[in-house]
């Protein structure tokens, strides 16, 4: 099999998985509380030596919730 993207691996979970609409629903509702729940949690402590930069890793989950909280309806 093919490696695939990131964004080939997501769409395939939310189009082609036999989960339905209903997958969907639970990733974006995944995505949700998992950045809610680090920006609860506070920004991290740097660390030179993470593999991913929990500063960086903690911007980026705050920037998706605040997008998902102020998701247009229309």
């Amino acid at each position: 099999m093919k490696t695939q993207t990131n964004i080939q691996k997501v769409n395939h979970l939310m189009i082609v998985n036999p989960g339905g609409p209903l997958a969907q629903a639970f990733i974006l509702e995944a995505v949700r509380r998992y950045a809610a729940e680090l920006v609860q949690a506070g920004p991290p402590e740097d660390n030179p030596r993470a593999l991913i930069n929990p500063v960086a890793w903690y911007d980026t989950a705050r920037a998706l919730a605040d997008q998902i909280d102020h998701w247009p309806d229309r």
